[in-house]
């Protein structure tokens, strides 16, 4: 599942089907936290941005994650990479997308009088 956005845009995605390992869904608890990382390079140490979101976000059984303007609008357009991970409590770790390419496009248009309105 690849990404493509416009740098300094918004962008709403949903994560739904968390799946156990025998496939049936899985319910977050209150203490898991999901989170999409975005690094330039895979083996970056660091993430260009995170984004974390836990079962108190769920709406109509998705996670809704939401990249901000402020989160895009500084980088480099070009190619970087994203997976989302589930952090569990008792210190499991859960790969829900596997790494995949997040490309940061130009925009066209600017915003009108600076973004004053």
């Amino acid at each position: 599942m690849d990404i493509s956005m416009v740098r300094g845009d918004t962008l709403a995605l949903s994560i739904s089907g968390i799946k156990n390992t025998d496939g049936t869904e899985y319910t977050l608890k209150s203490t898991d936290v999901v989170y999409l990382d975005v690094k330039k390079y895979a083996t970056d140490k660091t993430a260009v941005f995170r984004k974390s979101v836990t079962a108190a976000e769920y709406v109509d059984g998705a996670l809704p994650i939401t990249i901000l303007p402020e989160d895009t609008v500084d980088l480099p357009c070009g190619d970087y990479y994203f997976d989302v991970r589930l952090f569990m409590d008792d210190e499991n770790i859960y790969t829900i997308i596997p790494m995949s390419k997040f490309k940061i496009v130009r925009n066209v248009t600017d915003i009108p009088n600076g973004g004053d309105g």
